[in-house]
């Protein structure tokens, strides 16, 4: 089972099916762990850590690598290479590539006279001579490589990615029509053989050419392409490289510039890549724009309270993309903020045009065109008179759609082709008219699933997905709780007058961490207005009934437990709660069967 599930991921790892791969490379792992069979986990430990490379992440590969360390000593020189390989690209890839090419040059005395070895060799010295900025000494390395892997297949992944590595040396040369042809080569392999992350760094290096040939539209276009490919198979560092040399291009504006600075940036610190990190600030500091300050923002305006370190650099990312016209995805639990962001971002992007929010599961197959284009009059039967589509009544400002996981097939056949197209075409009309909108979608659903089983298109995704951002649950920020509670006090008129309030507040806060809060940032706003109604607006009232509430859950979970013959799937559904909610409260109040016994 586990060789199968190994066999498998190499398959899914060259088609672009990162995640499955790693999730099967770790089966295989853990089912030879239980087995005893080392030889095996030590094999399919190095495998995962060469996908995770491929997919940037390269502190768990090499806390992969680094597993295996005292079994690699005992197998042969292949493995050890294999090894050695790896751990080098990893270096290189983190910023340390002297490190890197010093380990690799010391490795090449396992080089045996099998030819894969040493056109994995050649290959991965180029790669790092690329990253170190050594041309010159990449592209000898990379051509020399290029002869031993044609032995081993003309139509081989050696053949694409050493070729594509070296189309990369060139344009470091500035040796631009060398590029072209080169990674056209590259790109002919790639394709017969499926191998879509390296058709993405082929179009990469097309788009660097385009460029240094003056043909704007054309590199925008094959970054575009780039883009697209990298954010489908999840290859995170060549997402994040292209985004950043995309963003130098000179060919965006500055909303477009800094969003994808920002993602670039937010990626290279996950890595540690500092040296990246520091190139996207300078960046990011000359593109800065002056502020956009909302017009006609009212009491309605969304506000949003962050001072929980990611939230607070969640906020930063959404103000800095605000004025790109690049769609959007949020992603998280409901009542975790999601319409409130899109409004937020929505008031601060300069757009002039309104914020029109769509329920995406509400609109029928059959009236999807009537809402979303509008019709005419006489177009249908009961068509009485001309009526605006929401598309078009968002035309200069943002378009919302809540609960896009839930769209029917034609809605988002629909959607995708305006995406694409930027037309809209009223029913009954002859006539089609330019749009201009901002999208943002939003779901809590895991659309990892939906795309898998065929319910929700893939391309699509990838459309609206051009900026992900994902709100995190409201116990993964206990730092907000306290200004959170503040602020809510705040809306229901309270003035905070003494030293005692603040002590209030924060045993209120104290207590209100503790719960586990299913309903996120909206359930604690309703808890708070509760609260502050029952106690006539007494923050020391307030207090003991927080504190009154913690005895009054425990008796009512104990009394629905009973009730359900100690069933948590039933209890949770007498208290109205998930089951999860009732395992956490379960554990924190320590019940047993016995605790009323």
């Amino acid at each position: 089972m586990s060789l199968v599930l190994n066999r498998l991921a190499y398959v899914q790892n060259h088609t672009g099916a990162i995640e499955d791969a790693i999730a099967n490379l770790r089966e295989s792992i853990d089912i030879n762990k239980k087995l005893g069979v080392d030889s095996n986990v030590t094999q399919f430990s190095r495998n995962l850590a060469t996908v995770l490379i491929r997919s940037g992440r390269f502190h768990d590969a090499i806390i992969y690598l680094q597993s295996i360390l005292k079994e690699i000593k005992n197998l042969d020189p292949s493995a050890k290479l294999r090894f050695e390989l790896g751990y080098s690209l990893s270096l290189a890839f983190m910023g340390d590539t002297g490190r890197a090419i010093k380990n690799l040059k010391s490795a090449k005395k396992y080089l045996t006279s099998v030819n894969v070895d040493k056109s994995v060799y050649h290959e991965y010295l180029g790669w790092i001579y690329n990253l170190d900025g050594q041309y010159e000494k990449a592209a000898k390395t990379l051509k020399a490589g290029v002869k031993i892997a044609v032995r081993i297949g003309p139509e081989s992944t050696y053949v694409s990615q050493t070729k594509r590595l070296l189309a990369d040396a060139y344009v470091g040369l500035k040796e631009f029509d060398l590029a072209e042809k080169t990674a056209r080569e590259a790109l002919a392999v790639a394709e017969k053989i499926r191998e879509r992350s390296e058709i993405g760094a082929c179009y990469r290096v097309f788009a660097q050419v385009e460029l240094n040939r003056g043909n704007g539209e054309k590199a925008k276009k094959r970054y575009h392409d780039a883009i697209d490919i990298f954010l489908n198979v999840n290859s995170r560092y060549e997402l994040a490289i292209t985004r950043y040399l995309a963003a130098i291009s000179g060919l965006y504006q500055s909303g477009e510039r800094a969003a994808m600075l920002y993602l670039a940036k937010e990626y290279f610190q996950s890595e540690d890549i500092t040296h990246y990190v520091n190139l996207t600030d300078r960046e990011l500091n000359y593109s800065q724009a002056a502020p956009i300050i909302p017009s006609g923002v009212g009491d309605d305006a969304a506000v949003f309270i962050a001072r929980d370190r990611q939230m607070v650099q969640l906020i930063k990312l959404a103000e800095n993309v605000a004025s790109s016209s690049m769609t959007i995805f949020l992603t998280g639990p409901t009542g975790s903020g999601k319409d409130r962001l899109a409004r937020y971002i929505h008031e601060r992007s300069g757009r002039k045009g309104k914020f029109v929010i769509v329920n995406s599961a509400a609109i029928p197959d059959s009236m999807v065109e009537a809402e979303l284009f509008g019709f005419r009059k006489g177009s249908f039967t009961g068509a009485e008179h001309h009526r605006t589509g929401l598309l078009e009544e968002a035309d200069g400002g943002t378009f919302y759609l809540n609960e896009i996981a839930d769209a029917t097939p034609e809605f988002q056949a629909k959607l995708l082709e305006v995406i694409e197209t930027k037309f809209i075409r009223p029913l009954g009309s002859n006539v089609r008219k330019a749009i201009d909108i901002r999208i943002i979608a939003a779901t809590n659903n895991d659309l990892d699933n939906k795309m898998k089983s065929g319910r929700f298109r893939r391309d699509l995704y990838h459309r609206l997905n051009e900026i992900p951002i994902i709100l995190p649950s409201l116990k993964e920020r206990p730092d907000d709780f306290l200004p959170l509670i503040e602020h809510f006090l705040a809306q229901n008129g309270y003035k905070f007058k003494s030293a005692s309030d603040k002590k209030y507040l924060k045993n209120i806060s104290s207590a209100m961490i503790e719960r586990p809060w299913p309903g996120h940032v909206r359930e604690l706003k309703a808890e708070i207005n509760r609260l502050y109604l029952l106690a006539d607006g007494d923050l020391g009232k307030m207090a003991q009934l927080v504190r009154a509430g913690s005895h009054d859950e425990c008796d009512q979970l104990i009394n629905a437990l009973e009730q359900s013959g100690w069933n948590r799937r039933e209890a949770a559904r007498i208290l109205g709660i998930s089951e999860g909610a009732v395992r956490y409260r379960i554990k924190k109040y320590q019940i047993t069967q016995d605790t009323n016994a």
